[in-house]
């Protein structure tokens, strides 16, 4: 074999070794047997009351027992096809007499009443509780998951270990701690400071005691004065004057600053931080690259995202009844008197502060 077969020969061979890692991509390419899209995995899916709507079928067969014990007003008990032991009441006073371990004061069953049900304090619920009436929790108790299908209120100083879901209103008192999910068909409230968050979801989420909904007046500006707002892109730091009001959409390389009273028709953006002083008003998403601080009475109508910390003063709104929108960032500070419409959610750590 001569040398220019031999070099031939060498290209052929590393031409093939090249293609063979392609062949099964070119052959779906042609046949396209796996165009369906992917599948997801509804327990990673963002439906917060997933959980909720789970648990509702796991004790699905429970029903009877639960209809059953309320019209002769008797305590029934069994086991589950997992081996989980559940005691259904038919009574609101069986509740002060639970199988308690003595030890740690746990209550180590699943539990279910289709009546109102308060329970005693400082015991710990191992299991999942389901209550189809009216939810009242002793304080410093501590519960798994608990799912009411009407208002659910829990006493101060409080766990939630993994998610709680109300079809009612929810509300805590001081000092709870709420790991996971929180969420209500209704509205959510925590009242009083050194309490403590993960994801909140309601159609309005109130701190401490603020004024309801209807007491907020709209003063912004109709959204057809902007409709098509310009573009600006800063080097540097950005400051917005008390009092102004700016039309369009921003990013600023370095902090921006929007002044008191202030109005923003538009989306705004400070790659290192973002301080939106007393009394704003935003059309449009406020969104930090780093920390940021709204202070108070602001009214923030779009999406408010901050890639580190986030601080909510006192008498802030963010969203609305009609357009409910998501506040999220890793640290979430929020003081008594804001109001968020739709989703709270704080990534790693959130906590209710009373106000100054």
């Amino acid at each position: 074999m001569n040398g220019f077969l031999s070099v031939a020969l060498l290209i052929v061979m590393s031409a093939a070794l090249f293609m063979l890692p392609l062949i099964p991509a070119m052959a779906e390419l042609n046949r396209k047997s796996d165009a369906q899209p992917l599948s997801v995995i509804q327990q990673h899916a963002g439906e917060i009351r997933h959980f909720a709507d789970r648990f509702r079928l796991y004790i699905k067969e429970l029903e009877p027992l639960l209809l059953q014990a309320v019209n002769t007003g008797t305590t029934l008990s069994g086991t589950l096809p997992d081996k989980t032991e559940y005691l259904v009441l038919g009574s609101g006073k069986e509740a002060l007499r639970l199988p308690l371990r003595q030890s740690d004061e746990t209550c180590p069953v699943l539990l279910a009443t289709g009546i109102d049900l308060s329970l005693p304090p400082d015991t710990a619920f191992s299991k999942d509780v389901y209550v189809a009436g009216r939810f009242r929790g002793g304080t410093k108790n501590r519960y798994r998951a608990i799912l009411g299908e009407k208002e659910v209120d829990l006493g101060a100083e409080s766990h939630v270990m993994r998610w709680v879901h109300a079809v009612g209103n929810f509300s805590a008192g001081p000092a709870c701690q709420l790991h996971g999910r929180v969420s209500s068909d209704t509205g959510i409230q925590l009242s009083g400071g050194d309490s403590t968050f993960q994801r909140l979801n309601a159609p309005q989420i109130q701190f401490g005691n603020p004024p309801m909904s209807s007491d907020f007046a709209d003063t912004a500006e109709p959204s057809d004065s902007w409709a098509t707002p310009p573009r600006l892109l800063h080097d540097g730091n950005f400051e917005i004057p008390d009092g102004q009001t700016f039309r369009g959409n921003l990013v600023a390389r370095g902090v921006l600053r929007i002044g008191r009273h202030a109005r923003i028709l538009g989306d705004v953006k400070g790659d290192r931080g973002v301080v939106v002083d007393e009394g704003a008003i935003l059309r449009g998403s406020l969104i930090s690259s780093n920390t940021m601080r709204i202070g108070a009475n602001c009214d923030i109508h779009g999406p408010v995202i901050a890639e580190k910390v986030l601080i909510l003063e006192r008498g802030t709104r963010c969203g609305s009844a009609e357009k409910p929108t998501t506040v999220s960032a890793p640290w979430i500070q929020v003081e008594e008197g804001v109001v968020v419409f739709g989703t709270l959610w704080a990534r790693e750590h959130g906590a209710v502060v009373a106000k100054v």
